[in-house]
């Protein structure tokens, strides 16, 4: 049989098509919108001739050049001498800095109650166990964020321990290992409506808790891997319970024991330990059912600070507690500073900006309730990080961010509690870009989460913006002293 040579199209017929193809293409972008027409809920995309010409105006972040700017400014606040030069200085840095702590102008003192207890510890006047409780979404899970403000802080004054920690951990923690066995199911204030409680809203300040049945529930806590000579020990343990139906037995490995009443009352049992311990074990029995809100491990003096993340949190549940049960689980810890992350989960679903207002205004009612349930304990906001979404063949930060953050800064501070703009700290819009882009990388691929060297240096860069607004406080009252001489 005789082979046929199909001859498919010579080179001419081929450039013939692709230029009839890219002709109708500029001849469709010619003609196209500007804003891209929608059929409901659907967005037909295409480039119009303007922007087909347009030159791309994204600017890229420098981030060794920010680098080398904390860097220098570091330098030149070390060179200082005399009180009065370090504090006008301080001030002059402080107002160009995009990693700065912003305070509300009618209460701009709210984080000094704080910054003396830190001052009573750093002159050894014999201060208690300094608290921060940080609450946030998936950027601090595994530990994250918080382990580096902890680390720093009980390096520099003292503290022992991992902090507060849910009696159940179903998110692994890089600085405490857990375990737990026997009849208990655990209750989340967020996530979905399944796993809340029906009977009641005492979800206490871990917003979740885990129920025992009758019976015996044994909890084990050991040093994690990451955990520092400081965090992996701890001296005094506190048990947080709740609704309990009978008498609560309570014992620790190292000996001691303790028996707590019925009550539906938040509680806490207490344990102390003559020796800093790196793994115990509590067993504890009841008759009947019982809540247990968590477990604190810390020292007597120094800081501890609590990681409590909530995945695909937005923040704006703490209402959704009931609010005695919030009040007493502060006033059992001693909490002293409130720190709060939220607000990224909701920008893919911002619609515009009266979304982004609504969701301000209900943040700003979280806030209220904290600060009515902690009898005033001073709150920092930890604003959102920058979010990149693919958009015209390149990540670029999502439209409504910059001015979402705007509006969010603005009621926070609003409502009485201070503001640190993560998104400004990493170098404002595009600056995830760049992160994901470093080398090594501070971002994952999704251009929403830090990688753990992000991660580790964005809680380096909001511990230096706090210790920047404690060192303005030192500051200002030493100057305040010499003034009445």
């Amino acid at each position: 049989m005789e082979h046929q040579n199909r001859n498919f199209g010579s080179p001419l017929k081929i450039t013939v098509t692709i230029g009839l193809i890219l002709s109708c293409m500029a001849g469709i972008s010619l003609f196209w919108p500007e804003q891209n027409p929608r059929i409901g809920s659907l967005e037909i995309r295409w480039k119009s001739w303007s922007a087909l010409w347009q030159a791309d105006t994204l600017k890229e972040v420098d981030l060794k050049a920010l680098e080398e700017q904390r860097r220098q400014d570091s330098l030149r606040l070390a060179s200082l001498k005399g009180s009065e030069d370090s504090l006008r200085v301080l001030l002059e840095l402080k107002a160009k800095d995009p990693a700065q702590i912003h305070l509300p102008v009618k209460d701009p003192e709210v984080l000094d109650g704080f910054f003396a207890q830190l001052d009573s510890l750093e002159s050894k006047q014999g201060a208690p166990l300094v608290r921060i409780l940080h609450w946030g979404d998936s950027q601090i899970e595994i530990d994250r964020i918080s382990d580096v403000i902890r680390n720093e802080f009980q390096a520099r004054f003292g503290g022992m321990g991992p902090g507060l920690l849910p009696v159940q951990q179903t998110i692994p923690s890089a600085t405490v290992g857990q375990t737990a066995t026997g009849k208990l199911r655990r209750y989340l204030l967020w996530g979905p409506p399944s796993g809340r409680y029906s009977d009641h809203r005492r979800y206490g300040p871990l917003l979740s808790f885990s129920k025992m049945d009758s019976g015996q529930v044994e909890l084990g806590f050991m040093k994690g891997i990451y955990a520092t000579a400081a965090s992996g020990k701890y001296t005094k343990i506190l048990v947080l319970t709740g609704d309990r139906k009978s008498e609560l037995h309570t014992s620790a490995s190292f000996g001691q024991s303790q028996r707590l009443p019925a009550g539906n009352d938040l509680r806490v049992i207490q344990f102390k330990s003559s020796e800093a311990l790196s793994q115990v074990q509590l067993t504890l029995q009841s008759d009947s059912a019982a809540v247990l809100y968590g477990v604190s491990l810390s020292g007597n003096s120094g800081v501890v600070v609590d990681n409590l993340p909530m995945r695909g949190c937005s923040g704006t549940i703490f209402t959704g507690t009931e609010a005695q049960s919030m009040a007493q689980g502060l006033r059992a810890l001693g909490a002293d500073l409130l720190l709060m992350e939220f607000g990224g989960n909701i920008i893919p679903s911002l619609n515009g900006l009266k979304s982004a207002s609504n969701y301000a205004s209900t943040m700003g009612k979280q806030i209220d309730f904290l600060k009515r349930t902690g009898q005033g304990r001073p709150i920092l906001f930890m604003g959102p990080s920058d979010m990149a979404v693919f958009k015209e063949g390149s990540w670029r930060t999502y439209p409504i961010l910059p001015e979402y953050v705007r509006i969010l800064k603005d009621t926070v501070l609003a409502h009485g509690a201070a503001y640190f703009d993560m998104m400004a700290a990493m170098g404002g819009p595009q600056s995830m870009v760049a992160w994901v882009k470093a080398s090594p990388q501070l971002a994952v691929g999704d251009y929403i989460h830090f990688s753990n060297r992000g991660a580790k240096k964005m809680g380096q860069i909001f511990h230096a913006a706090l210790m920047q607004e404690y060192e303005l406080y030192r500051l200002r009252k030493r100057v305040k002293i010499i003034a009445q001489k």
